[in-house]
């Protein structure tokens, strides 16, 4: 029987998505077609249980949309209210994919290291395909909505002595690697949001005074995952390669499919912001990263999440010359020793209509290659 791994990513799964699903069928005669992402997961997982070919389901990060499931005040805020006290939507999440019947990992995404929820007058309800007429209409009853001053900024910091939003996880995997099917799989953190981080500040300034495009990065692999992977790497293990990390190498803000790029090792960063391909991507470690894939003699593929949008792209080990690419034109190429993949998967809870990202799914991996699973494709105007 033929052995499958499943790869889904960005759930972005909270109680909130539940509580406007109620609101909005309140409305008589309402057109839009809301992404509830809680009810995508709850589906995906009694899809999954029902194929026999499936050997593991890996969690490619962003399980969860931030941690603690309500939007608190900025008096609350001031307080300091006990944590003991509140709802946190790991544990909701938990509570729904361990009816998965499958062997599961996970790896953390930026949004599970996010503590408080977000405010959605500031941050937009596309990625869930309600609009902004019908969230401001309605806002009274789906919430979020209360400005809180300089303390919005407590939806996105870090602090991870005095809060780690992954004890709750359960799942997630973090420096290991495990044998699946014909793959030896890798799993990678690349991080949390990297503008919350005060080392990142000027880099992430310089980055948008260059591209003048906003970029959403994860902060990136430090020294540890670094040892981590080159050992890893240097195992007596199979040539045919998986590694998982939440944000991408690399990534245009818009999908071109055959359009050329050239990396560089000594000046990743730069060339990158040059050719507009850091867009959503790792803020550091780019260039150990791809010195570590392109000295390797294993069949790599580098598989991210994090764009919500699916993407492929093709390395080569020696001249670094990259190309973006289609997936039959990714999949010819599974098996090139000197080729480095990279894509990035198909989001579950969330679109990204603004760059095309319209369409939710999942990525099988089987002996026919990699192929996107799409459960949803969402037009522009989300009707």
């Amino acid at each position: 029987m033929e052995k499958q791994i499943i790869v889904f990513g960005d759930t972005h799964y909270s109680k909130n998505w539940d509580t406007i699903d109620q609101c909005l069928k309140q409305i008589p005669h309402f057109s839009e077609k809301y992404l509830n992402p809680n009810q995508e997961l709850r589906k995906f997982i009694e899809l999954i249980n029902q194929s026999p070919h499936v050997e593991a389901v890996i969690n490619n990060g962003d399980s969860i949309d931030y941690h603690f499931s309500d939007f608190i005040s900025l008096l609350s805020l001031l307080k300091n209210r006990s944590d003991s006290e509140r709802i946190s939507n790991w544990d909701l999440f938990n509570s729904v994919i361990n009816h998965l019947k499958k062997q599961y990992i996970a790896i953390p995404g930026n949004h599970d290291y996010r503590k408080e929820a977000y405010n959605y007058a500031l941050w937009g309800t596309d990625h869930i395909n309600l609009s902004k007429a019908t969230r401001k209409k309605f806002k009274h009853q789906i919430g979020h909505q209360t400005f809180r001053g300089p303390w919005e900024l407590t939806s996105v910091m870090v602090n991870e002595k005095r809060f780690d939003p992954l004890t709750k996880g359960m799942h997630i995997k973090k420096r290991e690697d495990i044998r699946i099917a014909t793959y030896h799989c890798i799993f990678l953190d690349s991080g949390s949001d990297a503008f919350v981080r005060a080392a990142n500040f000027f880099k992430c300034v310089k980055k948008f005074l260059e591209t003048r495009v906003i970029s959403y990065d994860s902060d990136g692999l430090n020294q540890d995952d670094f040892n981590y992977l080159s050992q890893a790497l240097s195992k007596n293990i199979s040539k045919d390669i998986l590694i998982f990390q939440h944000a991408p190498l690399i990534n245009p803000k818009k999908s071109c499919i055959g359009r050329e790029y050239q990396l560089s090792i000594d000046t990743f960063d730069e060339l990158s912001r040059k050719q507009k391909i850091s867009h959503n991507t790792i803020l550091n470690g780019g260039a150990k990263l791809l010195k570590l894939l392109k000295n390797t003699d294993k069949n790599i593929v580098l598989i991210s999440s994090h764009v919500h949008n699916a993407k492929y792209f093709l390395i080569d080990k020696k001249s670094l010359s990259t190309k973006e690419v289609s997936n039959s034109e990714f999949n010819r190429e599974k098996n090139t020793v000197g080729i480095i993949k990279q894509l990035t998967t198909l989001p579950l809870g969330g679109i990204y209509p603004s760059v095309g990202g319209n369409k939710i799914g999942f990525l099988k991996i089987s002996s026919n290659g990699f192929e996107e699973q799409i459960l949803h494709n969402f037009s522009d105007k989300g009707k």
